[in-house]
């Protein structure tokens, strides 16, 4: 009865899934008339992730000691490069020997001209807003991240005078987490919605010139993401941690899979973090973060994308080539807004680096469009592997364990 008790949660949101695909095949009308619903589970998820944001990254700097942000800052960084360099190296090699690129064959009528701004305007842009308001959506979470992460700088250096607005952070940061236990009560609802609307608007319309592309990334993707995150959980506690990560990953397993939102899996993975053995110092600050800046599916679709451009314009993959694709691909991982199918961001990114024509841009649309949901997998439940391996690094150093 207790396994039932604590899984009840997931196996209500696997029912609500396996009936919505069901639905979704089965009734496709009914489906997108009810897509609404997941709608709103959705916009109530996006809606409280701002203050959430907010609070958790602001809260967790203002009430730190010390070093201890700047610390696990500088090791959530290279956790992230670490991983994101693997998916990228491993997947390229995978792409390499299988090839799954048609080669050739796809003509499309030529868009509209599509204007680049330059790449000091990309920065300035991702990076900021013209006002306050404009800060205070999902749609510019570096921007907030960055106000949030500067809120608590201030209020720690500010030290007793600070200490109230850290009091009150901390408190905002309980009391977004509490709405995100009302919210997730409309999960089995929401994902019930999505999984069936999907199901209803996808059906099986993959191109035959696609198709080997996509068998290639779902396989090597969902090796990556049993094999390496195995990998990645036993090199931060061995078989103890392996087995906390799996046993705690499934009910964010299927909120990304049915949002398609790094951002809307954030609250699931918080309330995993503690039972996986992470520390609300590191969790509050690396999972938020991590939401938006590393994306181990996306940087594999960033592969995916350059490799399938490079034979449509029958390209040589040289070794110049090869490595701008990892450094492409690691770019688009970080880059990309963490929003449902926000990975068609990254095509301009691909199409302007290597210098291809804009007519490749519907071609690189459809890849986004069809990786999205097994993406949005690894990209949120890499954020919290990759806390658990910062979670190992802060300990380590703490008691002066060698690395």
């Amino acid at each position: 009865m207790s396994v039932l008790r604590n899984y009840r949660l997931s196996i209500v949101l696997i029912v609500s899934v396996v009936a919505g695909a069901v639905v979704g095949w089965l009734a496709p009308a009914f489906s997108s008339a009810i897509k609404p619903l997941g709608d709103l589970f959705l916009n109530l998820l996006f809606m409280i992730i701002v203050p959430l944001v907010f609070f958790s990254v602001s809260s967790s700097i203002a009430s730190s000691r010390g070093s201890t942000v700047s610390r696990v800052s500088v090791m959530m960084g290279g956790v992230f490069l670490f991983t994101s360099v693997v998916a990228a190296v491993t997947s390229l090699a995978f792409l390499m020997v299988v090839q799954p690129s048609p080669g050739a064959g796809l003509v499309l009528k030529l868009p509209a001209p599509v204007e680049t701004p330059p790449l000091l305007a990309q920065l300035v842009k991702s990076v900021s807003v013209p006002s306050f308001p404009e800060m205070l959506t999902h749609k510019a979470m570096l921007p907030l991240l960055i106000f949030a992460a500067a809120v608590g700088v201030a209020a720690r250096q500010l030290a007793e005078e600070g200490e109230a607005l850290g009091r009150v952070l901390a408190s905002g940061a309980r009391v977004a987490m509490r709405l995100i236990d009302y919210v997730m009560l409309l999960a089995p609802v929401g994902l019930f919605a999505y999984f069936a609307a999907t199901v209803a608007e996808t059906g099986a319309q993959l191109a035959s010139a696609y198709l080997r592309l996509f068998v290639a990334y779902y396989v090597f993707c969902s090796a990556y993401f049993l094999f390496g995150f195995s990998a990645y959980a036993w090199a931060a506690g061995r078989m103890p941690a392996v087995r906390r990560f799996w046993s705690n990953m499934l009910a964010p397993s299927l909120t990304a899979l049915g949002t398609c939102s790094s951002m809307a899996t954030v609250p699931a993975n918080l309330e995993a973090a503690p039972r996986m053995g992470i520390p609300q110092e590191v969790s509050s600050l690396v999972i938020p973060v991590g939401a938006v800046v590393h994306k181990d599916g996306s940087v594999v679709g960033g592969v995916v994308k350059v490799l399938f451009a490079l034979s449509l314009f029958h390209l040589e993959p040289t070794p110049l080539r090869l490595a701008m694709t990892v450094v492409v691909a690691i770019v688009v991982g970080v880059v990309i807004a963490a929003i449902p199918s926000g990975g068609m961001i990254g095509e301009l990114v691909v199409l302007t680096t290597f210098g291809f024509g804009m007519e490749a841009l519907p071609l690189l649309v459809v890849i986004s469009v069809i990786i999205d949901p097994l993406a949005t997998l690894l990209n949120a439940t890499g954020d919290n592997v990759a806390a658990m391996m910062v979670a190992r690094l802060v300990q380590r150093e703490r008691t002066g364990q060698p690395q």
